[in-house]
């Protein structure tokens, strides 16, 4: 099985030197992106077949926070109630996925993630599946885990200017907010939200509770907790 970039680096290899059409295999092109073996004989078969408990459902597709934190690799379904077979594509980052057919028949093409020129699709999501479904004796090969960060580091720089300013909305604090809460820290009612969330300072005092005991104000953000929550990831 390849791992998640490499199943990313086939996608673009083939969208920039196709082996094949790929006309009509959108649930072939996901799969053989992780070298998977085949799961059902469509899109919409392959998303009845997975177990619930492996699912993230879409409860909007006009949910933009759902849409962005989607894990890059993730195979997203959509089952339109009059499509015979359904569509499958990959999320890659950044509000960005692969699809076969959208922007060239027969070609896969890094796409908008929401395929609203495909209204009927983008209407009528699902949602994605947390691994790649193939099963060997009671084995899963799980590709993805659900988590909020993107696995980009911000700069440093960025993360201290939304702590200088905490009325400050910026991707870096986004990415501050959703990190914290993967590894435990935060209480959140919603995912936060890129472009709107401003510097986490309820997780941010939690987080320095466990690490900087000592801190005089352990809402501030440093050098060494960039390190450790980006780098080291605790």
């Amino acid at each position: 099985m390849r791992n998640r970039d490499k199943a990313l680096k086939w996608l673009a290899d083939q969208s920039a030197n196709p082996t094949q059409s790929w006309k009509g295999l959108c649930q072939s092109s996901a799969r053989q992106a992780w070298s998977c073996p085949a799961w059902a004989s469509s899109a919409k078969d392959a998303w009845a077949a997975v177990h619930d408990r492996y699912k993230v459902e879409c409860p909007d597709y006009k949910d933009k926070s759902w849409w962005q934190h989607i894990p890059a690799g993730a195979i997203i379904y959509s089952v339109p109630p009059t499509s015979k077979y359904g569509h499958a594509w990959v999320a890659a980052g950044d509000m960005t996925g692969w699809s076969v057919d959208y922007k060239r028949s027969g070609y896969i093409d890094l796409v908008e993630i929401r395929l609203k020129g495909w209204a009927s699709y983008y209407e009528h999501t699902k949602g994605y599946i947390l691994g790649c479904q193939w099963y060997e004796g009671d084995g899963w090969f799980k590709g993805i885990t659900k988590d909020y960060w993107d696995q980009k580091i911000p700069p440093y720089d960025n993360v201290a200017a939304a702590n200088d300013d905490r009325t400050l909305a910026s991707a870096a604090a986004w990415r501050l907010a959703c990190r914290l809460s993967d590894i435990g820290y935060g209480k959140w009612k919603n995912a936060p939200v890129k472009y709107e969330q401003v510097f986490p300072v309820n997780a941010m005092i939690e987080y320095n509770e466990v690490h900087a005991p000592d801190m005089e104000d352990k809402s501030q953000y440093g050098p060494k907790a960039h390190e450790r929550i980006f780098e080291k990831g605790k």
